[in-house]
């Protein structure tokens, strides 16, 4: 069993936690206004992009993204690719051995599928990355929250070309065709982190403005579809979006649909909390066809 390492990111108590999470449905100002209650199945979703801070600051962001699933929920198998923050293991870091455990209860794998990955692309079972990372982790109970019924892959990705994303991002969609799943990828990512905490201070003079400026930019980019311009962003900038090299296979990855993209909700930490000290970017977006 994978147990639960994001301490302090969301409660550990379930009554507690659910109820966070419908506040986070229901935030007017940051989050979509409402806990969706209606399947709509008004569009086709292929991927989505959620960041994965702690609830209180970026959960009203994710809540966009989770709203569209559990309106057009139609899936087998949710494939997370997550930031991977330690830098440990491989670039394709896959975790299936183990089911994972969150206060609302355990989150199966989706083995078969996860093995289809490690023989057919450069995934690897590495549950080591996974022991220290949150990225993945956050977004399950989010998951629970909507359906009880799908199974899990689990990847970490690092340090990866345009070219080797969009080898995994085809391996990806041949295997939901090969073992006839219904797949939604979900990247979990911040994007800008800003701040003498994160060794990074790009603007002196209004920053939390200047952050979605600057964010709005590598969003520009994901709508565009284009990882040449969103890596030569980063590379410019010196940019520090976690969840760099998840992006940019969610992007080859929705290339193969001919997909729509869109931007659901953005903000920046300093935007709700008036912290011009530390400031993170969070952008929910959705990908259909």
């Amino acid at each position: 069993m994978r147990y639960p390492v994001a301490l302090g990111f969301y409660p550990s108590n379930p009554k507690e936690l659910k109820k966070l999470i419908e506040s986070c449905f229901l935030d007017k100002k940051f989050g979509p206004g409402y806990i969706p209650k209606d399947r709509k199945y008004d569009k086709n979703l292929v991927a989505g992009i959620v960041p994965h801070a702690g609830y209180i600051y970026s959960g009203p962001c994710a809540a966009w993204v989770y709203k569209e699933l559990y309106e057009n929920w139609d899936f087998d198998t949710i494939v997370i690719l997550g930031a991977n923050h330690s830098g440990l293991g491989s670039n394709f870091s896959m975790y299936i051995t183990d089911d994972w455990l969150t206060p609302f209860g355990i989150v199966k794998t989706d083995k078969e599928f996860g093995k289809y990955l490690i023989k057919n692309s450069e995934a690897v079972e590495d549950p080591l990355p996974h022991l220290y990372e949150h990225s993945i982790e956050v977004q399950l109970p989010f998951l629970q929250y909507i359906s009880d019924n799908f199974r899990l892959v689990p990847i970490l990705v690092k340090d990866i070309s345009i070219h080797k994303a969009e080898e995994f991002a085809k391996v990806i969609l041949e295997a939901s065709k090969e073992l006839n799943r219904k797949v939604f990828v979900l990247i979990s990512s911040d994007f800008t982190h800003h701040g003498k905490a994160y060794g990074y201070i790009l603007f002196r003079e209004d920053p939390i403005r200047n952050v979605r400026r600057l964010d709005m930019q590598y969003i520009k980019a994901i709508l565009s579809k284009d990882s040449r311009s969103f890596l030569d962003l980063i590379k410019n900038y010196n940019g520090t979006v976690c969840g760099k090299y998840p992006i940019i296979v969610f992007i080859e990855y929705i290339k193969q649909y001919n997909a729509r993209v869109k931007l659901l909700k953005y903000y920046n930490s300093g935007e709700v909390m008036g912290d011009e000290d530390v400031i993170v970017g969070y952008a929910s977006i959705v990908s259909f066809i």
